[in-house]
């Protein structure tokens, strides 16, 4: 299977949180990115409930591609 490098940018403690949440479930952060991209494709949508305000939300965090 081909690969492909993701990189972005989130708030620090964004990122902090999540590394410790990840780790607490036995995961890196980058296999729970996997897990989560692997469960979009498999639901062919956000593998969670959500409204369009928690999708404008999302947008005005600032994630960056680098």
């Amino acid at each position: 299977m081909s690969m492909t490098t993701i990189e972005f940018s989130v708030p620090t403690d964004i990122y902090e949180q999540a590394k410790d949440i990840c780790a607490s479930c036995g995961l890196t952060l980058e296999e729970a990115c996997v897990r989560f991209l692997e469960a979009t494709v498999a639901c062919g949508d956000l593998p969670f409930p959500y409204t369009q305000q928690d999708i404008e939300e999302a947008k005005s965090i600032g994630v960056k591609m680098i």
